[in-house]
């Protein structure tokens, strides 16, 4: 049961990356055409948001670290993709 429950989870990652980089790159598109420099930052902020979710697996899986220690540096990972995001939509 376990080993399916890591496989699973496996896969939702992986379909997360995925996801999030096809929304990063169409917010980045729109940016292109609009020059919307908000737009900029905020698929900025979904990379690293996307990034830093997959790299937590792959802390826990490939390095060992604890999955309480994971979730934080998960959580720290999407407050600065969040902060990224406030500061090019209200930050000029």
């Amino acid at each position: 049961m376990t080993d399916r429950l890591i496989l699973l989870l496996g896969v939702v990652k992986i379909a997360a990356l995925l996801l999030g980089s096809i929304v990063t790159l169409l917010a980045y598109r729109a940016y292109q055409r609009t020059k919307i420099d908000g737009l900029q930052y905020f698929a900025v902020g979904l990379l690293v948001i996307t990034v830093g979710t997959f790299l937590v697996g792959i802390l826990h899986h490939v390095f060992g670290v604890p999955s309480v220690q994971g979730m934080l540096f998960e959580s720290v990972i999407a407050c600065l993709g969040f902060l990224v995001m406030i500061y090019g939509l209200y930050g000029y």
